[in-house]
């Protein structure tokens, strides 16, 4: 007969809950199990049944979505409810149902070992679902420009070839004036921008020259209106994230801003975006390289406000999955591959990989001589993880990250270099004579 696990107890009166499609299962002692139906009345009658069992803090696993409505039902009712990562909470392979999960995680709770999960508390949560279903969106549109690239290819039309992106202004006036019958270059060329028309010209008129096919054209204005759908949804979506922010940003003071960066793709329709960040943060976040108020607007539905339950930057760093992962066993020391960025780690490590190639930005610089010994992956989460630090410090103490720049940043290697150049010199009975080239 197989031995129970016992632990110390650490907290008392908790239960575990395994969440399934149908069912949820809940364990309010380690041993004791029952389940209950998903609907609400379900999840009312598990609530209830908590509470009669004395329960005051409840652990589940982050399954999907289904655990969203159980979550708040019970916070509502008065308990404190941890949320964990199902990766913390696995078994011994052969050993894993709901039953013998829902009790695993109960001991585990009680014990002290899970550690709660992130989750932005009321407002912020929804705006948090709508950025991220923004972005679904825009994902989904792209599916329609991707078709739209190869209805123009059927044709021959190169326009792909030549403007940088095909559903840009520029682009799309094209396109249109191609769906409704014009075949003139001159005209076409006429409606691009100013920019295009000075440097490209030559080459539009030679994209245009294709065999414009019914078939052709027809598929290509069905892929163009399903893809203006999905940007009426976009700014649908962009009026409900306006209303939200204004909710969370009513009674916050105003807060010095800089300059606005321009936000080059996909920027929200959302009048004086810059301030209103700049008031639920409590600083400018502009200040930081890379950032602008739209990375500002998907990070705060990642991380919130707070950062009170991060009690130093690199326990946000780790959090955020930035920091380097290492083995040590022994005498034996060695880097191992890390696991997956959080959401909020992989916004700080596009806004990283926008700098890789930056000839004015320190952070720019240190990514390209890390590149040089190791690989750009690891640059840029290297510079990701120094973005991350930066925005903890502006969160925390209220400092505005001042930027360098590449001089200061590569006077600064050098310094550190001569000095461990003479040490060296120093250790070896060895005198450093520099060389003064005449001017």
């Amino acid at each position: 007969m197989a031995k129970e696990t016992i632990f110390e107890t650490v907290h008392e009166n908790v239960a575990g809950i395994d969440i399934g499609v149908e069912q949820i299962f809940v364990s309010p002692d380690g041993k004791e199990v029952v389940n209950f139906e998903t609907f609400t009345s379900g999840y009312h009658t598990c609530a209830l049944y908590l509470k009669e069992k004395g329960i005051k803090k409840v652990a589940m696993e982050a399954t999907g979505v289904y655990w969203i409505a159980l979550y708040f039902l019970l916070e509502e009712s008065g308990m404190f409810v941890c949320l964990v990562n199902p990766k913390e909470t696995k078994q011994v392979k052969g050993r894993k149902t709901d039953v013998k999960d829902c009790q695993w995680i109960q001991k585990l709770f009680s014990a002290g070992i899970l550690r709660h999960s992130f989750i932005p508390e009321g407002k912020y949560m929804e705006l948090r679902q709508l950025v991220r279903e923004r972005l679904d969106i825009i994902d989904m549109g792209s599916t329609y420009v991707n078709k739209m690239q190869k209805c123009l290819e059927l044709m021959n039309i190169k326009l792909k070839e030549v403007i940088s992106q095909i559903h840009g202004a520029s682009g799309i006036r094209m396109i249109k004036a191609i769906l409704a019958g014009n075949r003139d270059g001159e005209f076409l060329l006429s409606l691009c921008d100013e920019r295009i028309k000075k440097y490209k010209g030559d080459q539009i008129l030679k994209a245009l020259e294709g065999n414009y096919n019914p078939t052709y054209l027809f598929m290509l204005q069905q892929n163009m209106e399903l893809w203006e759908i999905h940007q009426c949804q976009i700014e649908k979506i962009d009026a409900e994230i306006a209303k939200l922010l204004d909710e969370l940003s009513m009674g916050k003071e105003e807060v010095a801003t800089g300059k606005v960066k321009r936000v080059r793709h996909h920027a929200p329709k959302i009048d004086g975006l810059h301030s209103t960040m700049a008031r639920l943060y409590g600083v400018d976040l502009n200040c930081i390289s890379g950032m602008n108020e739209y990375t500002a607007l998907r990070l705060i539905g990642e991380t919130g406000t707070d950062m009170s339950r991060f009690p130093t930057a690199k326990s946000f760093v780790n959090w955020g999955g930035l920091s380097p992962k290492s083995h040590r066993s022994g005498k034996v020391k060695k880097n191992v591959r890390g696991a997956a960025c959080n959401p909020a780690g992989q916004i700080f490590k596009e806004c990283a990989q926008g700098l890789m190639n930056s000839k004015h930005i320190a952070i720019g610089s240190f990514m390209r001589k890390l590149r040089g010994r190791k690989d750009s992956g690891i640059a840029i989460k290297a510079g990701a993880r120094k973005l991350a630090l930066a925005y903890y410090n502006a969160l925390t103490k209220g400092t505005a990250y001042v930027e360098q720049g590449t001089k200061l940043y590569e006077q600064q290697i050098k310094k550190r270099e001569l000095g461990a150049l003479k040490k060296l010199a120093k250790k070896y009975n060895m005198q450093i004579i520099e060389n003064q080239i005449a001017a």
